[in-house]
């Protein structure tokens, strides 16, 4: 069954917003940092408000008595509320079964904002949520060619030319639009992605060239190359040249992809699998786009925005605000079915909503060791990527 991102909510703590007492239902609970928050309902009379305690887990089933026949050590059910209390029980402890661990809460509503701007989700029973899982920051890093020549770089016919191709451009939106002037996707340097490497009929190609004819080591192959790159203003804003022994290409953007070709003045090409065959080895490093950097958390914000009548919140407020800041987060989704058209689900019919959570720690780096809330809520190690299917 197919996904939609629906809503998005960033915590730029590493808080739930804690409870604050029975039958408290004010969103205006939510504090200004803003918060993110779990409305709770359970049908007991203390169940209503904000938790940020285990949300589901496992327990062993109690011993119980039937009919004045006691197991050892263990009570007798003597009224009405022993026996709901077990059958409590035996809902909440599905591994027994073989199943996911059992909610302790029968509906949940996930919140953020405060008392004027309101994001709130629909109130979801549990048995409607289908997959939680918890994915621990991974940073970007761009696409990256070593190109290691041979110690001694002579026998080279002619000039030697650097192509650069650029085989895939960036598809996310702050590539191209960035209202606040954030600089998210930029990897490296400060330049935004150069439009003069776009091509509409094929790929771009970019190509400079240093002497061959008197290079006697590696090391002045790498230098003279780096120097080359570095003087072509579109190279240089597309992707950084560094090294000494080998030389270094990696992109400055997000999403950039690019081959290099490297040829002698005979149009040899001096790349190869060994490096006694021809002059240089190459290692490719694809890029590793990661989870929860800036880029994407503010993506995903304006994404949601634009789509569900700014950011789907409880009504339309004065002025949008953007949580996004430049920090590392962790990523929590949440995946609930829908009575699509006739509940409040936002997905199409066939698609799972999807809910996503950002969260920081409070100096807005990676969440590390035992910190926070989070990680008690939705039962994680912090660090460790896991996955509740239900």
């Amino acid at each position: 069954m197919g996904t939609n991102l629906s809503q998005v909510f960033i915590s730029n703590t590493d808080v739930l917003q804690a409870p604050s007492g029975a039958g408290t239902d004010a969103f205006t609970d939510l504090a200004s940092t803003p918060e993110v928050g779990i409305w709770a309902y359970n049908a007991d009379a203390n169940g209503d408000h904000w938790t940020n305690s285990a949300l589901y887990g496992n327990s062993v089933l109690p011993a119980i008595s039937v009919a004045g026949f006691p197991a050892d050590g263990a009570a007798s059910i003597g009224d009405a509320d022993d026996l709901e209390a077990v059958a409590d029980q035996m809902r909440l402890d599905r591994t027994i079964q073989g199943g996911a661990p059992g909610w302790f809460f029968k509906s949940l509503q996930f919140a953020q904002g405060t008392a004027n701007n309101p994001i709130a989700s629909p109130l979801i029973d549990v048995s409607s949520i289908k997959r939680i899982k918890y994915d621990p920051f991974e940073a970007t890093a761009g696409h990256l060619s070593t190109l290691t020549p041979n110690a001694t770089f002579t026998g080279v016919t002619g000039d030697v030319t650097i192509k650069i191709i650029f085989r895939a451009m960036p598809t996310d939106q702050l590539s191209y639009y960035d209202a606040n002037a954030t600089n998210y996707t930029i990897l490296s340097g400060s330049d935004q992605l150069p439009l003069g490497i776009f091509n509409t009929t094929n790929h771009k190609a970019i190509s400079v060239e240093v002497s061959g004819d008197d290079f006697s080591s590696n090391t002045t192959f790498v230098t003279a190359a780096i120097a080359a790159i570095q003087a072509n203003d579109l190279l240089n804003k597309s992707v950084t040249a560094t090294g000494s022994t080998a030389l270094a290409i990696q992109s400055r953007h997000v999403g950039l992809i690019f081959d290099v070709v490297v040829t002698d003045g005979n149009g040899d090409d001096l790349i190869a699998a060994s490096a006694a065959a021809n002059f240089i080895t190459e290692v490719v490093t694809g890029q590793v786009l990661g989870t929860g950097n800036p880029w994407q958390v503010l993506g995903e914000e304006i994404r949601c925005r634009s789509r569900y009548g700014n950011f789907n919140r409880m009504y339309l407020p004065q002025n949008m605000a953007t949580y996004t800041q430049n920090y590392s987060y962790d990523k929590i989704t949440i995946e609930y079915e829908h009575n699509w058209p006739n509940s409040s689900g936002i997905a199409p019919a066939g698609a799972l909503n999807q809910i996503v959570i950002y969260n920081t720690d409070t100096d807005g780096t990676a969440p590390t060791g035992t910190e926070g809330t989070f990680d008690d809520t939705f039962v994680y190690t912090i660090g460790t990527a896991i996955e509740y299917l239900w």
